[in-house]
């Protein structure tokens, strides 16, 4: 059975709401929390403060 076009219509009318309704609270969050992560370089500092702390350890013996 086909769907009527009004019932289509409707829900695209949804859709496009909720895409504004989800634009609308993105823009609201801080400007560090809109960029995209950068896992690499989180791992990198990561190992840099572990390295870090290693050394410490081992210099204070």
């Amino acid at each position: 059975m086909t769907r009527s076009r009004a019932f289509n219509r409707f829900h695209r009318f949804l859709a496009r709401k909720h895409r504004d309704e989800v634009r609308n609270a993105a823009s609201v969050l801080p400007a560090d929390e809109t960029r995209p992560m950068d896992h690499i370089q989180k791992l990198m500092d990561r190992s840099f403060v572990l390295d870090d702390r290693l050394e410490m350890e081992e210099t204070a013996r």
